[in-house]
């Protein structure tokens, strides 16, 4: 199954943040997206399904943070995911939010 089927089949049609419309777009939402990290950042913890009108205002610390204690109330390991990245590209607050 595509990447965006299990998404929606798992998280349904709402956008993730507004609630409001379906979503079309799914946004890299802890880690964004790079051409060198892409294959291990575009992974089911890492993807935020929203729509267009959101997606270009997801980048703020907050949302991020929100994002992961949503994903690890799903059950994704995100602490595990997170530290199995290149140390280029992690940030120390992820490592925290077991603690929040």
């Amino acid at each position: 199954m595509e990447l965006r089927e299990e998404i929606r089949s798992e998280r349904g049609n709402l956008c993730e943040f507004c609630q409001k419309r379906s979503w079309s777009d799914l946004h890299h939402c802890i880690v964004h997206d790079s051409v060198r990290y892409h294959k291990a950042v575009t992974v089911k913890e890492n993807l935020m399904a929203v729509c267009r009108v959101c997606h270009p205002y997801l980048n703020g610390h907050d949302t991020r943070v929100r994002f992961a204690l949503k994903q690890l109330e799903r059950g994704y390991d995100i602490i595990k995911w997170y530290m199995d990245l290149p140390i280029k590209v992690r940030e120390d607050w992820i490592i925290n939010l077991k603690k929040e």
